[in-house]
């Protein structure tokens, strides 16, 4: 009915919004350093976010799953219990962060193994080693955004979204390019800059966690006390899901450093970087409709109504249906045009035109199966999910 499909919406727009926040750092990040003068920096930096997004998509995975507590805590009209997940997602997020300093030493070797061309090798380092520094700030700023959006109130992560997405513009940009009197890092100040603005969203999201406003409802300022149960559920249905955004990210790091950056080279790296920022346009803010939707079904299990959960995720795969259909047409149609937007050489965009016509196709796929995952996880199942994911991943791409 209307009443749930603007429930859904007004869910599913905000936390598109926010779920959007990385991606869309990633691309102004790929948009800026494209306007370097040699191209090895255009190259290098899809390659690098793919490794350093191996290491976090993992924790990101367990912090998700905040979300999913929160909103079943939430149908049962126990406040207290959704901070009370909220905090350990924040344990949690700090224990991958400490890790991240560990894998730091491991940069180098692993972009040597890879191989690619020196320029690019001395440009993926420079971006990983700050990047992965990232890692802490994400996560914990993930599990709050997701708090907030289990307990239905996505528009104050979808701020602290805008934000960071500004000031990450501008912090890039100034260190990129050397604006403002400040020294021209190239690369390595993309990261820098993204390092700044999820610092600065992590901070803003959980001053708004501690407010007074949603102290008084969810008691934010009672519950920080380790507790190992609530750790453990965030774990026990969290690495089914860290295991495939895993699995994903670490084919993808294959197929695009060895095969295309190994086997093809620079131009077929900087077509299939520039292809893969439209991707993001169109996965993320499905897999944002997605984590809405996994909101929206917790609450409805937690109050005893699967029924409604039914419908709002047939509502939620509509939208989500036309949405990538209009994308999939648009670079179907204007691939060539598109890639040309993110790069100055005409042989990548000649190159990225057959990459765009697969994205065409199988975005459709994508969108069907990221909201009935969503839905699942929203009840607490991510098991059966993964292992289709993961089985598709290995066995077919």
């Amino acid at each position: 009915n209307r009443a749930e499909l603007r429930t859904v919406m007004a869910m599913a727009l905000p936390a598109v919004i926010t779920t959007s926040t990385r991606a869309a750092m990633d691309v102004a990040d790929f948009i800026m350093v494209a306007r370097l003068p040699t191209e090895d920096a255009q190259a290098a930096i899809l390659p690098a976010q793919v490794v350093m997004w191996s290491y976090i998509v993992f924790g990101l995975g367990v912090v998700t799953m905040v979300n999913t507590f929160a909103a079943q805590a939430l149908g049962r009209k126990k406040e207290s219990e959704c901070s009370a997940y909220a905090w350990q997602g924040i344990y949690v997020s700090v224990f991958f962060g400490l890790l991240a300093s560990l894998v730091i030493g491991l940069v180098p070797g692993v972009v040597i193994w890879i191989g690619h061309e020196p320029g690019v090798q001395a440009n993926e380092i420079a971006y990983m080693k700050v990047a992965l520094l990232t890692t802490g700030p994400t996560l914990i700023a993930e599990g709050l955004g997701w708090f907030f959006i289990g307990i239905h109130k996505p528009r104050i992560p979808m701020w602290t979204a805008l934000e960071a997405i500004v000031l990450n513009v501008i912090v890039a940009g100034a260190l990129i390019f050397g604006w403002f009197g400040l020294p021209s890092m190239g690369i390595a100040g993309a990261a820098w800059g993204t390092l700044v603005a999820v610092c600065y969203r992590m901070v803003r999201l959980a001053l708004a966690f501690l407010s007074p406003a949603i102290q008084n409802v969810y008691r934010t300022r009672d519950t920080w006390r380790p507790s190992f149960s609530r750790m453990a559920n965030l774990f026990r249905v969290g690495i089914p899901c860290g295991l495939q955004f895993t699995s994903e990210v670490v084919v993808w790091a294959i197929f695009v450093n060895l095969l295309i950056g190994k086997r093809f080279g620079t131009h077929h790296l900087i077509a299939t970087n520039a292809a893969w920022q439209y991707m993001r346009v169109a996965f993320m803010p499905t897999l944002g409709a997605g984590r809405a939707l996994t909101a929206l079904v917790g609450k409805s299990i937690g109050e005893g109504n699967p029924a409604r959960a039914k419908r709002e995720t047939r509502i939620a795969a509509v939208v989500t249906t036309l949405y990538m259909l209009v994308l999939s047409l648009t670079y179907l149609f204007f691939g060539e045009q598109l890639i040309l937007l993110m790069t100055r050489s005409e042989d990548a965009a000649r190159i990225g035109r057959s990459v765009m016509v697969c994205a065409a196709v199988f975005q459709l796929f994508d969108a069907w199966a990221i909201t009935y995952t969503a839905s699942l996880r929203g009840a607490g199942d991510t098991f059966i999910p993964s292992i289709f994911f993961v089985a598709s991943h290995w066995l077919i791409i």
